[in-house]
């Protein structure tokens, strides 16, 4: 993790030491680094023979200002206590708790509460104890020199325009560096109210959750010229630094429309951390509220409980700011960013079945408007997805099976050789669709269904999200009997495994289907039913499927 390292040690002497992070917090985190402040009246040892451990998890960019405040707190010669400051991703501390690590910090300090409504989401609010913020630090657009002037990148947009304009020169921090970007898509997607909206902010979202830089990188390209320079949503803090480094190459702030969300830097205490006494929590809490830390704080570019902007500030004096996230949305972004970073793995069932050849456009069947769709899909996803492709319809591949497994392998569709190799043989297998319907067969949808159920199942990797996706114009229909609805719901409620979900995405294309039937099979596996009325919802659909496939 970048900037992972002690850089600031407080300058006192006297019974300090940097110490090892230990178990399986300090694996996630990324970091073993930290400041241990023995705090006692007297340099002898004898008067604090066995002082409390106090293990403090903080904020990358507001690490020194705690480092030095411990330095700080060892003249108190009422206390006798070892803290050990880290620098701690949000993201990572909130993973481990949520795990259940019994390596919890005694205080952890997130650059956003977002991390701690989202561990309330999974643990009920009993957890721990949170004692409000500390500083704040208003979340802006921070727009290189050499991109003023570029159209999109005005007053006028929305956090919504800033993060889909697909042709804007546009990047966001990495989430162990920043919560920027979680706390922007959650207003973001305030406004993002109709379908359209919707799709296009979930489609930038997985862009820009695979194309993710950590602070310096981003700040390396600002300085460059028109073709390397990239805006980015960052606090105010993080501008100052950047502005004070750059005299002549300063970030331009650009505040949208709805106004500055903020990165509040809440002081949490974990029921379950190491059960440091109370009094050493509270005289670090005390002090970080104090006098001297605010000020700390505003000279290092942090706004603090009932002040004002720190000096120098390049934002407006009347700084619009944004209602803050609602528990709900900050547990929504969360999980959106985490379903939509982790890639794909699909299988896709397309009925071939004779009614696939109605026409729906002048000159364009069923079947060659699916066809098309598919292939727009494939360009659409990314190229890290893994695809394969089931055709059914009845006794398609021999007497009593219904389905045929035209791409058995469920594999990526770009990148590498094979990967593109994959991704031809997929199209050039949804050229031969029209020829399957040909054969003019009934619906062999349910037991379709279940083999490709089975066939995920062996199949299944953890690392994505496994979904079978059918598209179908009818309902099931199988002369040589089969199973029924009942027997295939109940096999489906069998083999779910919600600690390895495989969701059902089912699309019903035109009048002559079972929505009623298809919502039951999907709904039985947590997954997604659709109805298309017109042929160019499909595409729209199939897109929106994929967005929310989990």
């Amino acid at each position: 993790m970048s900037d992972s390292s002690v850089t600031t040690t407080p300058s006192t002497p006297r019974n300090r030491r940097i110490a090892a992070g230990a178990g399986l917090l300090a694996l996630l985190l990324g970091t073993s680094v930290g400041v241990k402040a023995m705090v006692g009246g007297s340099d002898d040892t004898a008067s604090c023979p066995d002082p409390a451990n106090v293990q403090v998890a903080v904020a990358p960019e507001i690490y020194p200002v705690v480092a030095q405040q411990v330095s700080v707190l060892e003249k108190n010669p009422a206390l006798c206590a070892d803290y050990t400051v880290t620098r701690s991703a949000g993201e990572s501390v909130g993973k481990a708790i949520k795990l259940g690590s019994s390596d919890v910090p005694d205080v952890w300090i997130p650059d956003s509460s977002i991390w701690v409504d989202d561990v309330d989401s999974k643990l009920g609010k009993d957890w721990a104890t949170n004692s409000g913020s500390i500083a704040s630090s208003p979340i802006v657009v921070g727009v290189p020199k050499a991109q003023e002037g570029v159209t999109g990148f005005d007053k006028t947009a929305t956090w919504a325009d800033f993060l889909t304009a697909d042709k804007l020169p546009v990047s966001v921090q990495a989430l162990d560096s920043s919560s920027s970007a979680l706390v922007a898509m959650g207003i973001a997607n305030r406004s993002a109210t109709d379908h359209g909206d919707r799709t296009d902010l979930l489609r930038s979202i997985v862009r820009l959750s695979r194309s993710t830089l950590q602070p310096d990188v981003l700040a390396s390209f600002a300085v460059q010229d028109a073709e390397v320079a990239r805006a980015y949503p960052l606090s105010e803090a993080q501008l100052m630094a950047f502005n004070k480094s750059n005299p002549t190459r300063q970030l331009h702030a650009l505040v949208p429309q709805e106004g500055a969300p903020q990165l509040d830097y809440p002081f949490v205490r974990p029921v379950k951390g190491r059960s440091a006494p109370d009094a050493v929590i509270q005289a670090l809490l005390t002090a970080l509220r104090g006098a001297d830390t605010k000020s700390a704080l505003s000279t290092a570019g942090f706004r603090v409980p009932g002040g004002s902007a720190p000096a120098g500030s390049p934002l407006p004096t009347d700084l619009k700011t944004v209602e803050p996230l609602s528990a709900t949305e900050k547990v929504s972004a969360v999980k959106s960013w985490a379903d939509l970073a982790k890639d794909a793995r699909m299988l896709v069932l397309i009925d071939v079945s004779g009614s696939m050849s109605a026409e729906v456009k002048p000159g364009q069947s069923r079947i060659q408007l699916l066809s098309g769709t598919a292939k727009l899909a494939l360009d659409a996803l990314p190229p890290t997805t893994q695809i394969g492709a089931w055709g059914f319809s009845t006794d398609l591949d021999g007497k009593g099976k219904d389905y045929l497994e035209m791409a058995p392998d469920i594999a990526p569709i770009g990148f590498t050789a094979k990967g593109k190799a994959h991704k031809k043989d997929l199209i050039t297998k949804l050229d031969q669709l029209p020829g399957l319907v040909a054969k003019n067969g009934d619906t062999g949808l349910y037991d379709s269904i279940w083999a490709a159920y089975q066939s995920a199942t062996k199949s299944y990797q953890p690392d994505y999200i496994n979904s079978i996706v059918i598209m179908t114009d009818g309902k099931n229909d199988d002369p040589g009997g089969g199973l029924s609805l009942q027997q295939l719901l109940a096999n489906l409620k069998g083999a779910y495994k919600a600690d390895k979900p495989i969701k059902i995405v089912a699309i019903s294309m035109g009048e002559d289907t079972d929505p009623a039937a298809m919502k039951r099979i999907a709904t039985t596996t947590d997954g997604l039913s659709y109805v298309t009325k017109t042929p160019d919802e499909i595409a729209t659909v199939f897109i929106d499927a994929f967005l929310h496939r989990s």
